[in-house]
């Protein structure tokens, strides 16, 4: 297993340690008393763009999937299963998977934590630490994927490291199973990503334990299922992808549209909508300059089931039964089509105006905690306010008092000193701990030299977390980065320990 320690337990026997069934008690007795001293339940309301009507969910489930093309269906299809359970179990059964979730996580944290080199009482605080996390207790009471993502990666973590060691076929099968539902969860899990990655561990394991053909078989299964989505929307909507969106979140990047660019880019907004006059871009970059942001523009350009000649509700409702966007409409391909297409020309025009929204993603994948993305004020704000002290993290603090940022050194030094100075050291030290173990331990592993290679897939999972969503969203990276927080973590414990027997 991970940086598998001379005197420490196999990871299944360390599941059985006192250590962690009273982690999992405290985990337990936390959320009891957030719940009835401070209200902090589980929200049921379903407000986010990836998701559909919930009355075709709830009455026409399949169609409703079928004709989805703004994500990948398991999202909203879990919704579907839920939402067929009686009324008075729907949130009880939703809040129940997500809580398990935690507590599946942090078992999988101690196991690690455990076979790294660290004692059980160690492994517990800080498995139950990990668990306590306001981004935990936020993520497992809302419906939305970050939650789902974050248990399937470590899932997957431990099914990579093992089927590396044991070269087991269902090591390889848990591992394929997980690469395709984290594949149908979210378009981020790209097709070649999931191919590349099974090819990869397979490859790798077959240099030890033999090439085994049935596993070559189960991972081409697991392969065509995420395929499935791909030629579903080639068939239906003529877009080889998971996502309609792409190109409507590269523009984002790509124009003046983030807070404080019409300050720090003036010349840019006026340039852009000159050019837009004359002609130079898609129809569609109209709407997308005349509405508050981008993802907004759609609208414009849409006609809904009343008065269109498209009856299908899924693609022609322009709003959903609960007053929300339907940001699966028909006009959304169209729409993020031609911004795709405008993409390439906006780039050559405006580099700085893009580098400047990269580096200021990776300034809040670094530096702001996850829980940022979502206020909870309301509920435990003490409880976030001690964490954010314990972080030493002052969301909004300037440098000098030069609110308008209008160079990008005072952008720079503001997001800086804006951003949490612990947590961009443990993320960076975890990303460098996972990227430096996981080439090595392919190298040794491939050589010969050593019989596990355990750190192949956290370096392929956190590179794709740190590149993707940095080049392409820009806006909440923190959010995206609890997806691998806990791979972070553990990298970051490792780490320690490595210093830490070098050092004896």
């Amino acid at each position: 297993m991970i940086g598998r320690g001379m005197n420490n337990p196999p990871f299944r026997r360390s599941l059985r340690e006192p250590a962690l069934g009273l982690a999992i008690v405290f985990c337990l007795a936390l959320r009891l008393v957030l719940n009835l001293r401070y209200g902090l339940s589980y929200d049921p309301n379903v407000i986010w763009w990836q998701m559909l009507d919930t009355d075709l969910l709830r009455h026409a489930p399949l169609q409703a999937l079928y004709l989805m093309h703004m994500q990948p269906p398991l999202l909203n299809a879990l919704y579907a299963v839920a939402l067929a359970l009686p009324d008075s179990l729907t949130s009880v059964f939703l809040q129940a998977l997500f809580v398990g979730a935690s507590l599946v996580m942090a078992a999988i944290l101690y196991g690690f934590l455990r076979r790294v080199g660290y004692g059980s009482l160690m492994a517990g605080a800080a498995a139950a630490l990990f668990a306590s996390l306001p981004d935990v207790l936020l993520y497992e009471n809302i419906y939305f994927y970050s939650q789902l993502e974050a248990v399937l990666v470590l899932c997957a973590t431990l099914f990579a490291a093992r089927y590396l060691e044991e070269g087991r076929l269902g090591g390889f099968v848990c591992l394929a199973s997980t690469l395709a539902a984290l594949g149908l969860l979210r378009s981020l899990f790209h097709l070649g990503w999931v191919v590349v990655v099974l090819g990869a561990i397979w490859l790798l394991a077959g240099r030890r334990h033999g090439r085994d053909w049935r596993a070559l078989l189960v991972g081409i299964a697991g392969i065509a299922v995420v395929a499935s989505v791909y030629f579903k929307n080639l068939k239906e909507f003529g877009i080889f992808a998971a996502s309609s969106w792409e190109g409507a979140t590269l523009v984002n990047m790509l124009t003046p549209s983030l807070p404080g660019d019409n300050q720090k880019f003036a010349d840019v907004a006026q340039d852009l909508e000159a050019r837009v006059r004359r002609g130079e871009f898609s129809r569609s970059m109209v709407p997308a300059l005349q509405t508050p942001d981008v993802w907004h523009g759609w609208v414009a350009l849409a006609r809904d089931c009343d008065t269109g000649s498209e009856k299908r509700p899924p693609l022609c409702r322009i709003e959903r039964a609960n007053g929300e966007l339907n940001f699966n409409h028909i006009a959304m391909l169209g729409y993020s089509r031609d911004l795709g297409r405008d993409a390439p020309h906006l780039l050559r025009l405006y580099p700085r105006l893009y580098l400047h929204h990269v580096a200021s993603s990776v300034m809040t994948f670094l530096g702001t905690p996850a829980w940022e993305y979502r206020q909870m004020g309301a509920k435990i704000g003490g409880y976030v306010d001690f964490w954010n002290e314990l972080l030493l993290y002052r969301p909004g603090r300037l440098v000098g008092g030069k609110t308008s940022a209008r160079s990008w050194w005072d952008s720079a030094t503001n997001r800086l000193a804006s951003s949490s100075p612990v947590l961009m050291v443990v993320v960076l030290f975890g990303l460098v701990t996972a990227f430096g173990r996981g080439g090595l331990d392919a190298w040794n592993y491939w050589r010969g030299r050593q019989a596990t290679a355990d750190w192949v897939f956290p370096a392929l999972v956190l590179a794709l977390f740190f590149v993707v969503p940095n080049l392409l969203n820009g806006v909440e990276t923190q959010r995206i980065r609890y997806s691998v927080e806990p791979v972070l973590n553990l990298a970051a414990f490792a780490g320690v320990a490595t210093f830490r027997r070098r050092a004896r």
